[in-house]
Parts: structure tokens; C-alpha cells; sequence
């Protein structure tokens, strides 16, 4: 969509099922939802966000999978001095239901609740330079 000349908005849903041809009840459902924003604000200036919902909805009753949640949102920010010259300012925060302090089941893997926990945040200031000979 392009709400305006300047903003840019992409979205996705994918949905995956695990089932069999009779109908039962399936072992798993996948949903993944993903919203990526650009802003071009000036000609050197833009900002983008990009937020992804992943949730793995398993059924005990066929799968050992456990049943899971996450979002992520990443933020970056542009200062485009040239073409060959850039400056990036970005974030991420990761939202998961795993179980503080982190744990694992006898299989090895993480264990879950239904609570999201903010599991990883990162802030970054990346400057780009092409130099020419």
C-alpha cells in the first residue's frame, strides 16, 4: 500500500497447517504476520519498521512440538549524506514466551509459558563510506 507519496507499508500473512486429508484435528498451525513500514521523510532522511508475529500453535495430542510465540520489531533510521555515504541508527527488541530463567525439557529444547518476555534487544550506529581511488 502507499497511503502517501512518501510512505511505503508491505504486509504479509502466512498460514501453515499440519493436518490429514479426513478433517481431524490437526498437529500444528503456523501464523506468521509481518508489517514493514517505510517513511521516506527528505531525500536523505527515512525511517523504517518491520514488526513479525510468529506463533507455532501445537497439539500435544499429535506432536511433541511445543506451542510457541514470538514478535519482533527492528527500527532503523537513514541519513543518506551521497549515494556512497550513509549513516544507520537502528533497534531491535525480541518478545518470546520462554520461561526466565532459561530452562530446557529433557529433549533439549527451551521451554515455554504464555507469557511474552523481552528476550534480546539490540541498538546499533553503522557509517558507511565508499572510499574511491
Amino acid at each position: 500500500m502507499r497511503p502517501r507519496r512518501s510512505l511505503r507499508v508491505d504486509n504479509t500473512y502466512i498460514l501453515f497447517r499440519l493436518h490429514n486429508r479426513l478433517g481431524a484435528p490437526g498437529s500444528l498451525n503456523n501464523h506468521i504476520i509481518r508489517s514493514k513500514w517505510n517513511y521516506q521523510y527528505t531525500k536523505r532522511l527515512s525511517f523504517r519498521f518491520i514488526g513479525e508475529y510468529n506463533s507455532v500453535l501445537a497439539n500435544p495430542a499429535f506432536t511433541f512440538l511445543q506451542t510457541t510465540k514470538n514478535f519482533n520489531a527492528d527500527f532503523l533510521v537513514t541519513y543518506l549524506v551521497h549515494p556512497s555515504t550513509a549513516i544507520y541508527v537502528g533497534y531491535n527488541s525480541n518478545l518470546e514466551n520462554v520461561l526466565l530463567p532459561l530452562r530446557n525439557d529433557v529433549d533439549g529444547d527451551l521451554l515455554h509459558c504464555g507469557r511474552m518476555r523481552n528476550d534480546g534487544r539490540g541498538l546499533f550506529v553503522k557509517a558507511s563510506y565508499l572510499f574511491r581511488f
